[in-house]
């Protein structure tokens, strides 16, 4: 095993930039790859492994490889929230769970229905400015990366988009459920079935933004989010 000289680096940033490629997961295990590869060969194979490592790595199969990490990367943040989720209904933290939710309950029908919505509105804030706070924190993580490769793509988390998306897509709801006449979910604010209408959107939408952080939590441990 020896250490690659920087203008041997250079060769494999650029052969690592030129397939530009977006996903910061992809490039950092695409670069450690040809990096280990390269240091366990002699410097006089150093061309020869490289052009060997760039026909297996061609431009059309890292894209292939990045498009199904991002679709897994989507499976597996919401496969970890319901994981989570489904925690909060175990012994001993179900009884948790049931005192939150009949305190909830009771809260629930002693507000009127424009403090509900507000409520809801909080919580969907909270949810997107945790989803900003990430993707930032993330798009820093993966700067630095760039960087290195000192490639001109906007290099971002896949893990972190998806976070993203869950973010925009509970804004994107809300407006739709409350705020569009033509659906018909407007006339709904002022009937008898509002209250647990909006008692379950708002558990849903409590759901998701906890379950998401702590999704954050574990998944910034070993992924650039």
């Amino acid at each position: 095993m020896r250490q690659l000289s920087e203008q041997e680096l250079d060769q494999v940033k650029r052969a690592i930039a030129a397939k530009e490629l977006t996903s910061a997961e992809i490039l950092l295990e695409i670069y450690d790859h040809y990096v280990s590869h390269l240091e366990s060969v002699e410097s006089l194979k150093f061309e020869e492994e490289l052009f060997e490592l760039e026909q297996k790595f061609k431009y059309s199969h890292c894209h292939a490889l990045q498009a199904k990490f991002l679709q897994a990367s989507k499976k597996e943040i919401f496969n970890l929230q319901w994981s989570i989720f489904k925690t909060y209904f175990t012994w001993p933290r179900i009884v948790a769970t049931a005192v939150f939710v009949a305190i909830l309950i009771f809260v629930w029908n002693t507000i009127d229905s424009q403090t509900q919505i507000k409520a809801i509105v909080l919580v969907t804030i909270i949810c997107i400015l945790s989803s900003i706070g990430f993707y930032i924190n993330s798009f820093r993580k993966a700067r630095g990366f760039k960087k290195l490769i000192k490639s001109n793509k906007t290099i971002e988390s896949s893990y972190a988009s998806t976070i993203m998306v869950q973010g925009m897509l509970m804004q994107s709801l809300f407006h739709i459920l409350f705020f569009v006449p033509n659906l018909g979910f407007a006339n709904i604010i002022e009937s008898e079935y509002f209250g647990p209408i909006s008692l379950c959107i708002f558990f849903i939408y409590i759901s998701l933004t906890l379950t998401l952080i702590r999704a954050w939590k574990i998944k910034s441990k070993t992924a650039l989010i």
